[in-house]
């Protein structure tokens, strides 16, 4: 419907590497809210050679119920050749999806992504996120994404600021949001259901082949880094424990020290 038109080629950043693409990003704004706003969005990307990017995206998908469900997907771009700032992610079996992503900003610590799409089920949806090494948006930054957002015409005060706090959800809940959630009468129109199929696309693991020596190897990679990840979050909350745990110590102990006698 033309909502989502080609970027002018003047706002797309013409000195982009995927190499500076390698390790963890999270989106922490997006501007499609069927799409792009998605909770708890930590991305993992490595880049073999220059101008092909493999991306690890995690997102949660939130249910009516208030339960949600952790989803992931490992996904294959290629670089135009003429145009760097331009990432084609073709090729996809499931709906025939093609994603085009258009970078319009970028730097050490952040991308800006315009994206257009097509597939089976819808042609022409489209959208924006923001990376950055941040969960959140810093507010430094805002002048400069206002700007690149404007040169392709696009309003960056309409990009909604993402939630990457990621709380965990208590099992003995889940039980009883299914129970309330079976109880809903869900009816999909053709353009809800289009959107659903659309926002699930990326869980095709975009027809990578695993016979592909490269796509191993960077799959490989992609794991090791969310691994690590993981690991280093945990060593973080441990000390945070122990630090609590010394003070909670000093107070108890402060409660029961004598006190000094008065004459």
């Amino acid at each position: 419907d033309g909502s989502y038109p080609f970027p002018p080629l003047e706002s797309i950043d013409q000195k982009f590497s995927t190499k500076n693409f390698e390790g963890r990003w999270y989106i922490s704004a997006g501007l499609n809210k069927v799409f792009d706003t998605f909770p708890c969005q930590v991305h993992f990307f490595t880049s073999p050679q220059e101008g092909v990017l493999y991306g690890k995206l995690n997102w949660r998908i939130v249910e009516p119920d208030g339960e949600f469900f952790t989803k992931n997907a490992v996904q294959r771009f290629v670089q135009d050749p003429k145009n760097p700032g331009i990432l084609y992610n073709h090729d996809n079996e499931y709906l025939h999806y093609k994603d085009d992503w258009y970078i319009l900003d970028s730097d050490k610590d952040f991308f800006l992504v315009y994206y257009r799409g097509s597939n089976d089920a819808w042609d022409g949806y489209g959208g924006a996120f923001l990376y950055t090494r941040e969960p959140t948006v810093p507010p430094a930054l805002v002048p400069r994404l206002e700007a690149a957002a404007k040169r392709a015409n696009l309003n960056f005060d309409d990009f909604v600021r993402t939630d990457n706090t990621c709380p965990t959800l208590d099992p003995k809940d889940i039980p009883q949001l299914r129970e309330r959630y079976a109880k809903k009468e869900l009816i999909l129109t053709e353009d809800a259901l289009a959107q659903q199929v659309t926002a699930v696309r990326g869980n095709a693991v975009s027809a990578i082949s695993s016979e592909e020596k490269e796509a191993v190897k960077a799959i490989s990679k992609l794991e090791k880094l969310a691994e690590n990840d993981v690991r280093q979050l945990e060593k973080v909350l441990e000390k945070e424990a122990i630090v609590i745990e010394k003070e909670v110590e000093k107070d108890v102990g402060s409660l029961f020290k004598k006190q000094p006698e008065r004459n």
